[in-house]
């Protein structure tokens, strides 16, 4: 009697003990995938640094290179529109004649010179004139350290003259503007060197930096000495 009373609580806990053994076995099955994922994840995330620091390092040696090959180039805005004339003849005279002796006391050889691809012209409607492309053989940071400390005129117009920059460089560069500003302001003496790197002076200091935030700190705390 007591046997076969307890015969059905005794198939319960058989089944219960059956159903723990296969939640069991599943459950180390689910802790062994999860631990080879794991293991898959942290190597896939170690590969991704990887390939973002290879990246990261061809990218910067890309651009260096880039840079390197445009440094003999300059970019010369608002000259006007002529035909027919010889572009590297053309710059040559030109630079010989705005510039003047001190600078070029004869025409500068030019390796090449060209106008920037441009939109659509109309007489209607004209553009502005397409930017000279210049590539000297030598004496380009003459020139172009001529152009920034005078105002250069060719018939009646005035021109800039600009270092030929990749777009990234041109990017890096433009972040030291704030910082510029504010020793413009405060009557610093600072200069750009290529290819970012800003040197400031203030009294009898002269500091060095590759980001605008390490100048900006510096400059917080020296004003606030």
């Amino acid at each position: 009697m007591i046997n076969d009373s307890i015969r059905p609580v005794q198939l319960s806990v058989d089944s219960l003990k059956e159903q723990v053994q296969d939640f069991t076995v599943r459950l180390t099955h689910t802790e062994a995938l999860a631990g080879e994922n794991f293991e898959k994840l942290t190597q896939a995330e170690g590969t991704i640094q990887s390939l973002e620091a290879q990246n990261k390092f061809l990218f910067e040696r890309v651009d260096d290179l880039e840079n390197r090959s445009r440094r003999s180039n300059l970019r010369i805005i608002n000259i006007p529109e002529e035909r027919g004339r010889n572009p590297v003849e053309f710059m040559s005279e030109l630079l010989k004649e705005c510039m003047g002796p001190d600078v070029f006391p004869w025409p500068p050889i030019l390796e090449r010179a060209h106008r920037t691809p441009g939109g659509s012209r109309s007489v209607h409607q004209p553009s502005p004139p397409r930017t000279f492309m210049v590539c000297f053989h030598y004496f380009q940071e003459k020139a172009l350290r001529w152009a920034r400390e005078h105002e250069l005129k060719y018939k009646g117009c005035t021109l800039r003259v600009y270092p030929d920059l990749s777009a990234a460089l041109a990017k890096k560069r433009a972040a030291f503007n704030a910082i510029k500003h504010k020793l413009y302001e405060r009557k610093s003496i600072f200069h750009l060197f290529h290819p970012a790197r800003l040197r400031v002076r203030v009294g009898d200091e002269t500091r060095v930096f590759d980001t605008p935030k390490d100048a900006e700190t510096w400059l917080f705390g020296y004003s606030n000495k």
